[in-house]
């Protein structure tokens, strides 16, 4: 074995070819310390995602139509993993510093260089040309995965390229996400059996800041304080929140509130759709690692073995049992991967293969209530068979921000509501593709004239529903008409079709006639832009309907985006029409969707087409380099890199297929930067040892 080359052959790189810039061309870094300067990448892709504090701040977001104007904001589960992922970025830039102090800067020669610059800058410019710098800095609501976090995204990733050499190195980032993914798994099954720890009283101490807490009449009057005081249990005129916590548990009341239905999965990272789509990651590679220990036969520790195998098994639970089928979306392109490049080696592997296989599917057996309803909805939205206004436990929208809907929900025989459209004086309805002009009077708020598509006059006849009155013509029997004023003397109109429970009501104003919506705030309406999915906007529970809306959207953000984590902004919201219509959102059209349901619809409407082609292009090129490696790889048991290389390239690749259904969030990604920028630095370990293997064999 060359001089050059380290534990099992995995050989370090150290010839001027395999640097870009070097002090020394060779990682000059002090064995005793490097430890030191892989804590970061440990911490980074481990431990920021199990991170769960409570944050409160404020926002205007009384600016928003859309909103319930709510300025004092909570956030739990994403504002702090933000502030840790801003930390390992200047802790790591502090590292480089010192390199470059003490003459060991080294920068290895790497094809994903190009696509991080691109995207760094178009990330930058997005912020620098947003309307919206506040939200873009920072990121939105409960989400924080703005501007500042997108490129500490892409420092971490370039140091981890640049940091990891050795086997050792490898594990330092591979072993800690073990843990951390172990006690993420246990946490998922105490949430599955209904022993949630976020419900507990030590687990909402641990989360909670232990303030003051004054009893005034706005606390009184909450859910919290009106049950304890209900209880006799205030008496005081100030409790700290450990003591509030417990004197919610003595009464069987839950001081948070959390939203989570109960036996939910949602383990630290808010949402039973991240579960799955992290989990997509990591299953392929201690997968990689339980084959390989079996392999080494009696080489391997049996207790070594025992975890490897445990730890997939308690992973393979908590992804099925999250009931989230776009995690299942990226294992089945995990399984085909692997497969093709594989091959024939399952067959050879087939003992650890077929244990895999029975934990896999004895555990599906024991969930089998979990996720058979997930399944056949999936299946059946996909095949266009939706259940009207129903939807899943996996939710569109942002349910925090939901407000209270209407009662609607679609029947097979509904007349077809196109759209409303509100201009000047006149609301145009586009009804069962005939279309109704009805035209407002500032000066006369009593009087409407209301013409068809013909310019035909429509009259209203009497209904026995006092004050209601029925259009008289039979092609818009179904629908009704009603003269209202509140409380203040302000007029408006209520249109309603068929159920007459949805009541789209109008203001009459001097600057024109606006939709009044359920927040008291007035809207203009308009035809929205759509792009497919007119039969399925219920598709993978909503996604269609958003699919649908976002990709217009698009086309203003080809080049820039309007700035970093803003999708919710600038979706059309005052679509009440688009919603009506879907299944998934019948029952709520005033839902806010703060988000895409897709990666890179994301990322494209937030900092703008070219950032989303450098990431492709730079997650292309892994996946075409690794896919070449591994299908030629013999995979020695003793070589430890090539299979976890090997696990990482699969979950990767199955990942960002899973992110076609599933949205970046600082609970994900700072887990999915750490394994990508591992394999690539993995690549060329081994691109480096096949380099020195062939000239050894030259000589």
């Amino acid at each position: 074995m060359s001089k050059k080359q380290g534990k099992n052959g995995n050989a370090k790189l150290q010839t001027k070819s395999d640097y870009l810039f070097s002090m020394s061309y060779a990682p000059k870094i002090d064995e005793s310390v490097h430890w030191l300067q892989l804590l970061p990448i440990a911490f980074f892709g481990a431990f920021v995602i199990i991170i769960v504090k409570m944050y409160s701040y404020s926002r205007n977001m009384e600016q928003f139509y859309w909103s319930s104007g709510n300025s004092n904001l909570t956030d739990f589960f994403s504002y702090y993993k933000m502030v840790a992922i801003l930390i390992c970025a200047v802790l790591t830039l502090v590292l480089l510093l010192y390199r470059l102090c003490t003459q060991s800067l080294s920068i290895k020669r790497c094809f994903a260089y190009i696509p991080m610059i691109i995207y760094s800058v178009t990330v930058l410019v997005s912020y620098l040309l947003s309307d919206y710098k506040e939200f873009s800095l920072l990121g939105y609501n409960d989400r924080f995965e703005g501007t500042l976090t997108l490129l500490a995204y892409m420092v971490m990733l370039f140091f981890i390229i640049n940091t990891i050499n050795t086997e050792s190195g490898i594990k330092w980032a591979v072993y800690p996400i073990a843990v951390s993914s172990a006690l993420l798994g246990i946490l998922g099954i105490s949430q599955a059996t209904g022993h949630d720890f976020f419900r507990s009283s030590i687990g909402q101490k641990l989360v909670t800041p232990n303030t003051s807490v004054q009893m005034t009449e706005t606390f009184l009057n909450g859910r919290v304080g009106s049950a304890l005081n209900e209880a006799g249990l205030i008496t005081q005129d100030s409790y700290t929140t450990n003591e509030l916590i417990d004197m919610c548990k003595s009464i069987d009341i839950d001081f948070l509130g959390f939203t989570f239905n109960n036996n939910e999965i949602y383990q630290t990272v808010y949402n039973i759709n991240y579960v799955s789509f992290y989990l997509t990651l990591l299953l392929p590679l201690f997968g990689m690692l339980f084959i390989r220990s079996v392999l080494r036969g009696r080489e391997e520790p049996i207790w070594k073995k025992f975890i490897w195998g445990a730890l997939f098994a308690l992973l393979v639970f908590n992804l099925i049992g999250s009931a989230s089928s776009g995690g299942w979306l990226g294992m089945g392109f995990v399984v085909l991967a692997a497969l093709i490049v594989l091959n024939k080696k399952v067959i050879k592997w087939w003992k650890p293969v077929v244990i895999l296989l029975v934990l896999t599917i004895a555990i599906g057996g024991v969930t089998y209530n979990r996720w058979i309803g997930e399944l056949t909805g999936a299946i059946n939205s996909t095949l266009g068979k939706t259940d009207a206004g129903g939807q899943s436990a996996e939710s569109a929208g942002n349910a925090g921000d939901t407000e209270s809907g209407n009662a609607h929900a679609i029947a097979s025989d509904a007349h077809k509501l196109q759209y409303i459209d509100t201009d000047g004086n006149d609301i145009i309805i586009g009804i069962d593709d005939n279309t109704l002009t009805i035209t407002t009077y500032p000066e006369d708020t009593n009087a409407v004239r209301i013409l068809d598509q013909n310019g035909q006059s429509i009259g209203l006849v009497p209904t026995d529903t006092n004050r209601v009155l029925a259009f008289d013509d039979e092609r818009f029997a179904h629908c009704y008409f009603q003269a209202a004023s509140d409380e203040l003397g302000n007029d408006y109109f209520i249109f309603t079709s068929d159920d007459q429970e949805t009541k789209w009501t109008f203001r009459i104003t001097d600057d024109g006639v606006f939709y009044f919506n359920n927040l008291g705030n007035l809207v203009d309406l308009d035809k929205v832009p759509s792009v497919g999915w007119e039969n399925n906007s219920s598709w993978g529970n909503g996604r269609g309907y958003i699919f649908s809306r976002t990709i217009p959207m698009m086309k203003d953000t080809a080049f820039i985006g309007h700035g970093a984590d803003t999708y919710c902004i600038y979706f059309p919201h005052k679509d009440y029409v688009g919603k009506y219509n879907s299944a998934s959102f019948a029952n709520n059209i005033n839902i806010i969707v703060d988000k895409p349901h897709n990666m890179y619809m994301g990322a494209w409407i937030g900092t703008g087409g070219i950032s989303v082609l450098a990431l492709l292009a730079m997650f292309g090129i892994y996946i075409v380099q690794s896919f070449r490696l591994y299908f030629r790889s013999k995979f020695n048991a003793d070589d430890f890199v090539s299979f976890i290389g090997a696990g990482i390239f699969f979950g990767v690749f199955g990942f960002l297929f899973s992110a076609l259904v599933d949205d970046s969030t600082v609970s994900v990604m700072p887990m999915f930067y750490t394994l990508l920028g591992t394999g690539i630095a993995a690549n060329m370990m081994i691109k480096r040892r096949s380099a020195d293997e062939k000239q050894a064999s030259l000589k």
